[in-house]
């Protein structure tokens, strides 16, 4: 045992140091070290040699074949004009007599708009004609001075034409801005949280030269007109707009900063010694959209501050980032002189920069300008706008008001995202060739399978595979370099996917046998490709604050610290306990409630708008709350224990009926002016909601059946759109001999276009029977179990991913599926159509192409326990109104991207969305033919029969007479049961006894 140790006398004790203590001490400098370390302030951005990017484009590397269309896209028509050396116009501008017009079509009018004479047209069909007199053969800018007119608050889109063509692909689309501003003082709900305001549009006449939609290019397009008399179209694609000057002048040429330096110097211009001037981001002067609106920031140091409430205090991030939006502000400056301009900014987007063009007074004021680089920096800083030196510019500023804007463009990667397009489009066509030659087979998903143990030889079959493999090495490793170099020698997350891709192909190259094996790999990366152009495109910017000051003017540090951050994370925590859902009401409000089945993100929207303009306008206040997508049982169950809201959005279609039949909601025909709102939607889509001449629901959200098909594939193939069923038939032989398939979508309601078509019924006209047994149902049984007997259509299989490779290039898809190519197939933008499905013909010649719109199709209705009748009604209303409709779309998509596109059932609202005058026409054009099958006591019978039917006729071989008519035996029976059960008699009337008391006993949907 160890003796304890004693000191001597008159000796004091030593001091001993044990382990643990040093261990302590050691881990305290540790973390104090570190704190002092996380505490330093993120380093500033640091600017870079941004490269200058010309508009021309070089000749595409690979085949035409291989081309998305046969247009020429205008860079590599600006390159063909320089190697013809033509010359830019410089003489006096060359101005058309506006309303002198040569030709128009549809309703074009002569107007006086704001004082000015002008031509306008109203945005539909119609299109207006003007001769020109073209004194010299040059390049001409054309510039337009337009007035966007009352229509959806969506932007004007116009197409071009000269002489009767378009001059280069992009002149298919121009797009005129509308501009917003901000109006009324500053409003706050009773916890202090702000209330955005009400968006009001600045109709002012403005001009701007003709330019591609999404800034792709540095500089506005140039036309080469020869001498002579033209003429230039101007056709309608989306809302009103009035014309009142059209001009053809010489082409800006901006002056680099160097010279314009000189031209200070030799003006005498002189720094300002004024004060500096601070301006707030989140109120701008204008906006060039209704989504480009102010966000909460909770940074320490963001004006105003604001961690525990709510206020919007910065501008940009994911509202401000696609090309051509355009954000304004105003400022005044107290005396002339040479100024510097700097922003407090944000850029969220890891290891990317973003660009902007920079304008004051509506001019660029040199090249710098035109796409300006604001280096990545992590957090917030506060940076002049700075040369490649770091050296701040200086702008020379009069005494007054001044406007600067800024609008997002792409920078200086227009080469290598045409090269990596063009590179897709040659892979893809090279993917196709080899599934051809070794006729590999694929999985119900598209997944490839070839043998292993034959030898292809498709260096002989395909003799240039390797040349091609090589050329889009050599493509992505020069992009790669491009993209390095634009965002400052750091490469963002897009970069990823061109260095897998030139692994891949590289592995290819080295032994082109393996290609067969790799398709499935290969796919992949095309994807991923085609995700990383999107994101190149995206130009996240946000900004707090712009500083308007004399040169040499210290900028503060206003970067948040790790203390600081920790803090306001600690404020944001407590904060997130409050009741969010009650924001805006006080306890003894009448209150609406609301209960809305869908994300967090959506339902954010939904209560912005409804404190921004429904309680303003109503003075009704709302309660929204979020539940689970599908929880409609949930309804029911809060409706018998009392607990119901008073009205619900988010619902399915086949909802509101079988509500209905219990006594659960309201009809919403004892409304007087229910008849009126109903005409906002197509007449079908009430079927599903109409009940014993009531309507239980109003359509929320409406699908569609429609047909797709690869442009490029069907092209390549010499193979036509087909119209008809019986022109589907005609192709199916054709594209099977390319390996490929015709794709029809599994499941029972494949069969409801085949019954509609043929003039067959679901029910009987009361809805007590089944209609399955008349001749026309049988029709349309066989034809819709013909195409997998007879045509040999896959009984399943993912259209997506053999859409995407080109295996299955047409078939018939809905709105999920145009979201799938719309956000994760980017590398076939260009190269798909979407179109009516096909028909049958009657005797008219005319093609009926009747089919549902039900899929995801979503109801808004109001639970008969409401104490607010009219207040839950005038909800209803103004939530399915036109104005609430595109305007609740338009921030959806702004902020979730165009994956999450409103699909809304308001008729003249889908016009106000963002779809393309072609995709809307085909929706349209399929809604003239919308059927539906109306809900009826068991009806939930006759899918599940009816996929009987389908299996026997299908798999098991059985005659379709027999197979169809055993499913209306069971359907019939299981209908008679219900009706019994809810004492439905023969006329179809249920009788008083019947609803409430089922309700009472908590019966649940069968």
């Amino acid at each position: 045992m160890a003796q304890p140790v004693y000191a001597k006398p008159g000796t004091k004790p030593g001091f001993r140091v044990s382990k643990r203590m040093l261990w302590i001490a050691g881990t305290l400098v540790i973390l104090i070290v570190g704190f002092l370390l996380l505490n330093r302030p993120t380093p500033k951005g640091t600017q870079f040699h941004s490269p200058v990017s010309m508009d021309t484009l070089e000749e595409s590397h690979f085949s035409e074949e291989s081309r998305m269309n046969n247009e020429i896209p205008y860079g590599r028509v600006l390159a063909s004009y320089a190697k013809s050396n033509y010359s830019d116009y410089d003489g006096e501008p060359v101005s058309v007599a506006i309303q002198q017009f040569s030709a128009s079509s549809g309703t074009v009018t002569k107007v006086n708009e704001l004082g000015k004479e002008a031509v306008a047209t109203d945005g539909l069909e119609s299109w207006v004609e003007w001769t020109v007199d073209v004194p010299v053969s040059a390049m001409y800018q054309m510039d337009l001075e337009y007035l966007p007119l009352d229509g959806k608050k969506s932007s004007v889109q116009r197409s071009l034409l000269i002489d009767g063509k378009r001059p280069f692909e992009e002149a298919s689309i121009f797009t005129f801005q509308r501009y917003w501003k901000e109006t009324g003082e500053l409003k706050f709900d009773n916890e202090g949280n702000q209330i955005r305001g009400v968006q009001e549009e600045v109709r002012e006449w403005r001009i701007r030269p003709m330019e591609q939609t999404e800034k792709f290019y540095r500089e506005p397009y140039r036309f080469y007109l020869e001498k002579g008399t033209h003429t230039v179209r101007l056709t309608d694609v989306r809302e009103p707009m009035a014309i009142a000057s059209l001009s053809l002048k010489k082409p800006v040429q901006l002056p680099d900063y160097a010279s314009v330096q000189k031209t200070y110097e030799q003006k005498g211009y002189t720094d300002s010694d004024a004060d500096v001037i601070h301006v707030q981001s989140e109120i701008p002067k204008e906006a060039s959209e209704l989504s480009l609106r102010a966000e909460w920031n909770d940074d320490y140091h963001s004006e105003p501050k604001s961690v525990m409430k709510t206020r919007y205090n910065v501008l940009g991030g994911g509202r401000w980032k696609t090309g051509g939006q355009t954000v304004s502000w105003e400022f005044e400056v107290p005396k002339d002189g040479l100024y510097e301009i700097a922003f407090r900014y944000a850029t969220p987007v890891h290891n990317q920069v973003p660009h902007r063009t920079i304008r004051i007074d509506g001019e660029i004021p040199f090249q710098e300008m035109e796409e300006y680089a604001f280096p990545y920096i992590r957090g917030w800083h506060a940076d002049s706008l700075m040369d490649k030196d770091n050296k701040p510019y200086k702008f020379y500023l009069t005494k007054g008001k001044h406007v600067i804007s800024l609008t997002t463009t792409i920078g200086a990667i227009r080469q290598a995202i045409t090269n990596i397009n063009d590179s897709l489009g040659d892979i893809s066509l090279l993917s196709s060739q080899v599934v051809k030659v070794t006729a590999s087979s694929k999985d119900a998903n598209g997944k490839i399978t070839v043998d292993r143990n034959q030898d292809w030889n498709l260096e002989r079959i395909i003799p240039d595979v390797k040349e091609r493999l090589q050329t889009s090495i050599d493509v992505y490793e020069q992009s790669y370099e491009q993209l390095r170099e634009v965002n400052g020698g750091i490469m963002p997350s897009f970069g990823q996917p061109l260095q897998t891709a030139i692994s891949l192909y590289k592995g290819m190259l080295e032994d082109t046998e393996t290609i067969p094996y790799k398709l499935n790999e290969l796919g992949t990366v095309q994807g991923a490709l085609g995700n990383a152009i999107e994101s190149m495109k995206e130009q996240q910017l946000f900004v707090d604050y712009m500083v308007v000051a004399p040169s040499g003017t210290e900028l503060p540090i206003v970067n948040s610290t790790f203390a600081q951050s920790m803090g306001s994370n600690l404020q944001r925590f407590v904060a997130s306990f409050r009741d969010k859902d009650s924001i805006g009401i006080d306890g003894n409000d009448k209150v609406l409630k609301v209960w809305v089945a869908r994300g967090r993100e959506w339902v954010d929207i939904i209560k912005t708008l409804v404190l921004e303009d429904f309680t303003p306008r109503t003075g009704i206040k709302v309660e929204i709350n979020t539940v689970p997508l599908a929880s409609e049982h949930l309804l029911l169950l809060a409706y018998t224990g009392g607990k119901a809201p008073d009205v619900m959005l988010g619902v399915a279609q086949g909802i509101p009926v079988e509500f209905s039949i219990r006594g659960a909601i309201i009809d919403l025909n004892t409304f007087p002016d229910a008849k009126d709102v109903s005409k906002r939607f197509v007449d079908q889509s009430l079927v599903p909601l109409e009940y014993n001449e009531g309507l239980y629901a109003l359509p929320e959200t409406l699908d569609f059946s429609l047909l797709f098909y690869r442009t490029d594939v069907l092209e390549r193939i010499g193979a036509e759109v087909p119209q008809t069923w019986q022109d589907v038939y005609t192709l199916l032989p054709k594209l099977q001999e390319e390996g490929m398939e015709f794709y029809y979508p599994a499941g029972v309601g494949g069969y409801t276009p085949f019954l509609f078509q043929n003039g067959g019924m679901f029910y009987t006209a009361d809805g007590l029977k089944s209609a399955l047994n008349e001749p026309q149902a049988l029709t349309g049984f066989k034809n819709w179990t013909n195409l997998y007997n007879n045509y040999k259509l896959p009984l399943q299989a993912d259209f997506y991913q053999r859409f995407r490779n080109g295996e299955m290039p047409i078939g018939v898809g809905n709105y999920d599926f145009y979201v799938r190519l719309a956000t994760s197939a980017p590398e076939l933008n260009g190269r798909w159509k979407m179109v009516p499905m096909p028909g049958v013909k009657n005797a008219d010649g005319v093609i009926d192409r009747s089919a549902s719109g039900s899929g995801s199709a979503t109801t808004a209705l109001m639970m008969e326990s409401t104490k607010h009748k009219d207040e839950a009604w005038e909800f209803m209303k103004w939530w399915t109104s036109e104005e609430m409709q595109v305007r609740y779309g338009s921030e959806v998509e702004s902020l979730l991207g165009v994956g999450s596109r409103w699909n809304s059932a308001n008729l003249e609202a889908v016009k106000g969305m963002s779809w393309s005058r072609e995709q809307l026409t085909a929706i349209t054009d399929q809604w003239k033919w919308l059927k539906e099958q109306p809900v009826v006591l068991g009806g939930y019978y006759t899918a599940r029969h009816l996929t009987n039917a389908w299996n026997k006729a299908v798999l098991l071989g059985k005659n379709e007479r027999i197979a169809l008519e055993d499913a209306v035996k069971e359907i019939n029976k299981e209908l008679v049961r219900k009706q019994d059960e809810f004492n439905v008699t023969h006329s179809g009337k249920q009788n008083s006894a019947g609803s409430k008391d089922q309700t009472a006993e908590g019966e649940q949907r069968p």
